[in-house]
């Protein structure tokens, strides 16, 4: 038996066809004015004035199709920001009474000359210290005020709708806050737990390594290591695409250079990224999909699948939970969890495909990209869940719910030490 969720969808085209060299025009003329100074976000749950645009969701069948894990990585990693310059730094929020101190590292992943001297960016929380604890770490830290998070609509363009034309310049840096109290051990690797449970985050196409940030942050909190590598199809373009650098091999590579000797392993996937998650480890891995699991490929070992039924993704294709999960109510996070689960949100106001991501990266997106709404539905590209999201704003509120289950499932299914 296999559980079926009705969804819904509100896929919305424009009714018209403009040429496409006047619509590149009007589309780097509504970007010049908004490009002049990166800005640091602070959130804005009132101000429901903007519209957005999606990301594209064509995808959608692909959404499991990473390639299998390459072997023989050749570099180490290196120390350093690979990051864009950002703005002013922003406050962070307080500490959590009781939890590890949350550390924050931007690591450097040398991809080697095989892959043209790439380099990825790789976004590492990891525990220091217990608060109030006697064995607290004496090395000087300084409070992690933002991420440097990067939007380039030049990459969008290529991705979407294959201009090439679009100037670098015509992109945006954001301050983004950190979600919780974050600090920075002088960048130093050194500081990096010898011994923790590991987790990937893989965030989904034309994501961003913070899109999960929330989530890695709070699992720190409780002693693991959580790293959050760039992919090639990353909104920030750090780097150019390469023949053969896919996200299997940049996964390999950074779990086999990372300085932690693992005692689990785990990742999460949000939208692309679930079949990045669903392609990495083997069945001793625990997994959670977020937003991108349709249900009809087996996943072995410990499984928690995220979906909703105002995920306009997933809507065309329906939310499948194969008869093997235990179905969730959204207050389980209190409770022991079965190795295989599934929260299906479904209620009138439930979360959409962007609701699972950090408050300060939707509203990066809605900031700068709600200008190109009308181009986009010009162009007939999907519009769907970033619209919608302007309505909810619900980052904050899906977290309430989701962040504690996640965390809870990964410290029962994973071994700490």
């Amino acid at each position: 038996m296999v559980y079926y969720f009705k969804t819904c969808s509100s896929q919305r085209t424009h009714p018209f066809r403009f040429p496409k060299s006047a619509l590149a025009v009007v589309f780097i003329l509504l970007l010049l004015p908004s490009t002049s100074c990166a800005l640091s976000l602070q959130p804005n749950r009132k101000n429901n004035n903007n519209k957005m645009v999606h990301r594209k969701t064509f995808l959608q069948s692909i959404l499991v199709g990473a390639g299998a894990m390459l072997t023989n990585p050749t570099h180490a990693f290196s120390m350093g920001n690979p990051d864009a310059k950002v703005a002013a730094a922003t406050a962070t929020a307080a500490p959590i009474p009781g939890a590890a101190t949350v550390g924050y590292q931007a690591l450097s992943l040398p991809m080697g000359d095989q892959y043209g001297g790439v380099t990825v960016p790789v976004a590492c929380w990891y525990p220091t210290t217990t608060t109030g604890s006697s064995t607290e770490e004496t090395t000087t830290t300084t409070p992690v005020s933002s991420y440097p998070h990067r939007i380039s609509v030049r990459r969008i363009g290529q991705m979407l709708v294959g201009w090439n034309f679009i100037p670098e310049f015509v992109s945006r840096d954001f301050a983004l806050s950190p979600n919780m109290e974050c600090v920075n051990n002088n960048n130093s690797n050194n500081n990096l737990p010898s011994k923790a449970p590991v987790v990937v985050f893989a965030h989904g196409y034309l994501g961003s390594r913070f899109d999960l940030s929330h989530y890695a942050e709070a699992l720190a909190a409780e002693g693991f290591v959580c790293v959050a590598p760039e992919y090639p199809e990353s909104l920030a373009a750090s780097y150019d695409p390469v023949e053969g650098l896919d996200r299997a091999v940049i996964t390999q590579q950074l779990l086999s250079k990372l300085p932690v000797t693992a005692t689990s392993y785990g990742i999460v996937g949000h939208s692309l990224g679930c079949g990045t998650a669903m392609r990495t480890g083997d069945d001793t891995w625990t997994r959670v999909f977020i937003s991108g699991y349709n249900g009809q490929q087996p996943v072995p070992g410990n499984v928690l699948i995220l979906s909703s039924t105002n995920d306009g993704v997933v809507a065309r294709r329906g939310i499948n939970i194969p008869s093997d999960y235990t179905l969730l109510q959204e207050e389980a996070a209190s409770s022991v969890l079965p190795n295989r689960a599934a929260l299906v949100f479904d209620r009138a106001d439930a979360p959409n495909h962007i609701s699972f991501l950090a408050e300060g990266v939707n509203d990066a997106m809605v900031d700068f990209l709600s200008p190109l709404l009308p181009v986009a539905q010009a162009l007939s590209i999907p519009v769907l869940d970033f619209d919608r999201y302007q309505e909810s704003r619900d980052s904050v509120a899906t977290a309430e719910i989701v962040k504690p289950l996640v965390t809870q499932y990964m410290k029962q299914h994973m071994k700490m030490i």
